[in-house]
């Protein structure tokens, strides 16, 4: 029930939503992102239809999410995020990822977002290999393309409170299968995905 309030006012304030997701048949899958705001993950989250967003957890930086009690609460209580260290390993010296595997075995979709870190200005950085060592795991994986728009002005590095202005998003078919595919053409695929749902926007503009 908070869920699904924190949702539908998230959904409210920044306009963000989706109708409906036609590659998801209920198995688990990824969805991915450019990363321009510390809203993403609570956006994508939120703009989920009620049915995938019950068995979807973000991926989100650890040294954010536990920053006071607030954050803590919404991030371990309400979307179930998995926390990961923005540098070094775990402290049990575990793979780094291997949080993002275990909610994955588990059945749970996640979110995540390749850049690894924020874009301050809105551009799309490269994309760092975690994404690519999940599909190598898990090779049946639906690897479902997120585009979001105007969300790093709705709430900018270094602001507090989320500015009026509407933001967009664009769920974009799921990445077909290509055998063998390397590392280097595997990420510059899923960046340019990515990347056209927002050279979109600039155009429709």
């Amino acid at each position: 029930m908070m869920a699904d309030l924190l949702a539908m006012l998230v959904r409210l304030a920044t306009g963000v939503s989706i109708g409906r997701v036609d590659s998801w048949t209920g198995k688990p899958c990824v969805f991915f992102a450019n990363h321009g705001s510390n809203l993403d993950a609570l956006v994508i989250w939120s703009a989920l239809p009620g049915e995938i967003r019950r068995e979807t957890s973000p991926v989100a930086a650890m040294d954010y999410w536990t920053k006071n009690w607030l954050r803590r609460w919404i991030s371990g209580e309400i979307f179930h995020a998995i926390l990961l260290q923005r540098k070094g390993r775990p402290d049990d010296r575990s793979h780094p990822l291997q949080a993002v595997y275990d909610m994955l075995e588990t059945g749970r979709s996640i979110i995540i977002f390749p850049e690894g870190t924020r874009s301050p200005d809105g551009s799309l950085n490269p994309f760092k290999p975690g994404i690519f060592h999940l599909k190598e795991k898990f090779p049946e994986l639906v690897m479902i393309p997120v585009s979001l728009q105007n969300l790093n002005r709705i709430l900018p590095k270094g602001q507090r409170l989320p500015l009026p202005l509407i933001g967009r998003i664009t769920v974009h078919p799921p990445l077909s299968h290509v055998e063998g595919e390397g590392r280097e053409d595997f990420l510059k695929r899923a960046r340019n995905t990515v990347a056209s749902g927002l050279q979109k926007t600039l155009c429709d503009e």
